[in-house]
């Protein structure tokens, strides 16, 4: 996805930002390398205000609110200049740290902006480092948020311009059409090693062995709505990876048979 123009941004204060590192290189491999990272990005924010915020080893997510798409531009030159320097000394290296200058999206509308949000604070979980997003600690939704999402929707009620409509969790997963920036690792290798990792995090916190999934029908769906709306797995996908049949994973996600 290349960057999104001013013109498309024109009609939003929030937007979605997402900055990797060249070559995929886990250029936020250590907590020292985080911690630099956040202090740079909350040091020159002055006109920024971060909403959300989360810090992956090769990427990091980022959701703000602005007044002038310019300021945008300014703070992200600064920061990953300014990390760049730090992360080249460090590892006594010089060339580019980051791959591309950044990527950013306009938000759409309010559900978008609390479905991005969410978005955000899972990386972790998508990524198989965790089963819960209040236990990865480089994330809005711990520094930021006390790991309570009721402050999170009270936060990005107060920042939108208008009195937001309450919503809840199902609400913001229920028909999630909106797009969000990915980090690239999106061919299907890596997208069935996402699958499986997925899974297996998911049947050990559940505490049951994948034949048995077929059984526990409660579970299975919870599975399958994790893998379809918060990671954006195919039916193909799961049907390989579960080896359970495409109909039946497409009634326990409740989406109609695609044509």
């Amino acid at each position: 996805m290349s960057r999104t123009t001013r013109n498309n941004m024109k009609d939003s204060s929030f937007f979605h930002i997402m900055t990797q590192g060249i070559n995929k290189e886990k250029i936020f491999n250590t907590k020292e390398n985080k911690k630099k990272y956040l202090k740079l990005i909350y040091k020159n924010n002055e006109r920024v205000d971060i909403i959300a915020y989360c810090i992956m080893d090769n990427h990091a997510h980022i959701l703000v609110k602005v007044e002038d798409i310019e300021d945008i531009q300014k703070w992200m030159k600064k920061a990953n200049t300014g990390y760049a320097i730090y992360y080249n000394k460090n590892n006594d290296r010089v060339g580019y740290v980051f791959r591309d200058r950044y990527k950013s999206q306009a938000i759409k509308n309010e559900k978008h902006l609390y479905t991005c949000v969410d978005y955000i604070h899972e990386n972790p979980i998508k990524a198989g480092i965790c089963n819960k997003k209040e236990h990865y600690e480089f994330s809005s939704y711990i520094s930021k948020y006390n790991g309570n999402q009721s402050a999170v929707k009270q936060y990005v009620g107060q920042v939108v311009s208008k009195k937001i409509k309450q919503i809840n969790e199902d609400e913001i997963h229920q028909n999630n059409c909106f797009e969000f920036i990915e980090d690239d690792e999106n061919d299907k290798e890596d997208k069935e090693k996402i699958c499986r990792k997925i899974i297996e995090s998911f049947l050990k916190m559940k505490g049951i062995k994948i034949k048995e999934l077929n059984s526990e029908e409660k579970s299975l769906s919870e599975l399958l709505n994790i893998l379809k709306y918060k990671n954006n797995m195919s039916y193909r996908l799961m049907e390989k990876c579960l080896g359970i049949g495409r109909e039946r994973i497409r009634r326990l996600c409740g989406k109609k048979k695609e044509s």
